[in-house]
């Protein structure tokens, strides 16, 4: 069973060149750029929200509004103005669907699922490109504010467990038969997404800074019908530079 919603050559086609991509950006900077650049790490918390995806209908409830999500990244400054990070982070979706209609039998029963429950795990990992708008001027402030986008890859596991009903007619119209079924089936699938991010940062120690952030995943989907359409989150955190 193939759980992604492309083909598999046309994913790997779509990782080489993302890989080539960012190999030739970083060849492409000045080796003087390297050099008086800065290493960071960043750790935050907060929750996430998804739009659209999952199980649909009529009858389905609303995603559950807010998860929790954390997560965790290194990053390099090139300037005050510029850095690159790797982020990887962690966050779910939550979905139930109830049924009252019932498909009707020729017997005069009927049958259909009465309850579906969706449970998602999302591993996110991707690499961000982030512009400091108060640091411009190239130089370094205490206070930051950070525009980004990159590309993300959500990978997904989860479950959907399923709860039918029967109710048959005996042929002689004397009585009735009730069956109740319960079924689990697992999923997994991989979706590439397109961030957007925005960030205010205050650092309040020379190597330490308060980080407030927000941002969206534009999740590319394609003809994966489980997986959100979107993902926004909003986190806290804070952010430590590793070498001066």
């Amino acid at each position: 069973m193939n759980f992604l919603y492309i083909e598999v050559p046309y994913l790997y086609c779509i990782i080489k060149v993302m890989k080539k991509i960012i190999l030739v950006l970083l060849l492409s900077l000045p080796t003087a750029l390297w050099a008086q650049g800065t290493l960071g790490l960043r750790l935050d918390g907060g929750v996430s929200w998804m739009k659209g995806g999952g199980i649909e209908g009529a009858s389905a409830k609303t995603i559950t509004a807010i998860q929790p999500q954390v997560g965790v990244g290194l990053y390099y400054n090139f300037n005050p103005a510029f850095r690159l990070g790797l982020d990887f982070s962690y966050t779910r979706m939550l979905r139930e669907q109830t049924n009252a209609s019932l498909q009707p039998l020729p017997d005069g029963g009927v049958q259909g699922d009465v309850y579906r429950d969706l449970k998602t795990h999302f591993h996110g990992a991707g690499l961000t490109g982030e512009v400091n708008l108060l640091g411009l001027g190239g130089v370094k402030k205490p206070l930051s504010l950070y525009v980004g986008t990159g590309v993300t890859g959500l990978f997904a596991v989860g479950n959907i467990y399923t709860i039918g009903v029967s109710n048959t007619i005996k042929p002689d119209g004397t009585g009735n038969t009730v069956h109740v079924t319960g079924h689990n089936e697992g999923h997994r699938y991989i979706v590439p997404s397109i961030p957007a991010t925005l960030s205010l940062e205050y650092a309040f120690l020379p190597q330490v800074a308060l980080r407030i952030s927000g941002g969206y995943r534009f999740i590319l989907a394609g003809r994966q019908e489980l997986s959100p359409k979107g993902q926004a989150y909003a986190t806290v955190g804070l952010c430590f530079q590793l070498t001066k």
